[in-house]
């Protein structure tokens, strides 16, 4: 008995070009984040182990060695340990915010007080994050609600900093300052920074002179910080132009 051909439907066609530009969606996606990220190499790599990996067992299956049943979990498992796998390159790249092309961007202007003066607060945030990783560690800025008033947090081999940014025509009052220092032990933080574009006040420095765990840096701070970026004694900086607190060791 000849076998009835199963009619294709305009439903199954529209089923079939929806998962197409679904799949093709995704891959875009994630091709997209490798780039922002930088890990070309990484990806190269792992998606040429897992096609290779599972070609080698789908060869085997084919060739009787092997049940097909392995080349199936395998491809599952294979997934699962894939996303799991990019989950967490994404989540602890450095350029976790920023690509590489928006890390170096404005760099040229780093070295020039007038131009920090044109930034407005958020600006001013997004740039002092990238110098900081720059220098070697990874950033987060914050969404700006809830936060206790805490811009930025960094981190590094088991350290982690809290960073609030005053980019203020004037020296900050104590009142902020005694805020933010409230906020250590919420975030579970080794240090706390306050970027101060024109430094604090003397009640201010009167406050954090005793705290070797508080650290601040005006705005000549981080443009010697700017210049830092890329050298081979980026671990030897001292923000020595830092009148208040410690000094912080990049």
């Amino acid at each position: 008995m000849a076998r009835q051909k199963t009619a294709v439907t305009t439903r199954d066609i529209i089923a079939f070009i929806t998962a197409i530009i679904a799949v093709i969606t995704v891959i875009i996606k994630f091709l997209c984040e490798v780039n922002r990220h930088g890990l070309w190499k990484e990806c190269i790599l792992s998606v040429g182990f897992v096609l290779g990996f599972n070609y080698l067992l789908y060869y085997l299956g084919d060739t009787k060695i092997l049940p097909f049943s392995v080349f199936g979990w395998s491809c599952v498992i294979c997934f699962i340990v894939f996303c799991v796998y990019w989950n967490h390159l994404f989540n602890n790249s450095y350029a976790r915010q920023f690509s590489p092309n928006q890390l170096k961007r404005n760099s040229g202007y780093w070295a020039e007080q007038s131009w920090w003066w044109t930034l407005d607060g958020w600006q001013f945030e997004q740039e002092v994050a990238k110098i900081f990783i720059l220098n070697g560690y990874k950033a987060t800025v914050t969404k700006g609600s809830g936060d206790g008033g805490v811009d930025i947090i960094i981190e590094k081999e088991g350290y982690r900093g809290i960073i609030q940014c005053k980019h203020y025509k004037n020296p900050v009052p104590p009142e902020p300052i005694r805020a933010l220092w409230g906020c250590k032990d919420d975030f579970g933080a080794d240090e706390v920074i306050l970027v101060a574009s024109s430094g604090i006040t003397q009640s201010g420095a009167d406050f954090v002179s005793n705290k070797p765990n508080f650290v601040v840096l005006n705005l000549d701070d981080i443009i010697r910080m700017s210049q830092q970026v890329n050298q081979q004694s980026k671990n030897d900086y001292i923000s020595s132009g830092s009148k208040y607190g410690r000094r912080l060791d990049i």
